[in-house]
């Protein structure tokens, strides 16, 4: 940790945490999408599939920040105690 402070660390969260914020918002929009496309032909079928698959890599993007504000959660408490 090069020259971290408590303040620098709250930055990081802060942005960490509209990022989760927006990741989060991306898997409910997947979520509609899919939710609005019928299957009524093999082109939304595969628009489906398409929505399904990006929807599960914003929820690796969801883990990952969640992830990483842990652990600056937990950096913010060492320098704080």
């Amino acid at each position: 940790m090069e020259n971290e402070t408590v303040r620098t660390i709250q930055g990081r969260l802060e942005i960490l945490t509209k990022g989760l914020v927006s990741e989060e918002n991306s898997v409910q929009y997947y979520d509609s999408l899919i939710e609005k496309t019928p299957e009524d032909s093999e082109e939304n079928i595969g628009k489906r599939r398409m929505f399904a698959d990006l929807k599960q890599e914003e929820m690796k993007h969801v883990e990952k920040f969640k992830t990483l504000i842990q652990h600056w959660e937990g950096k913010l408490r060492e320098l704080e105690g």
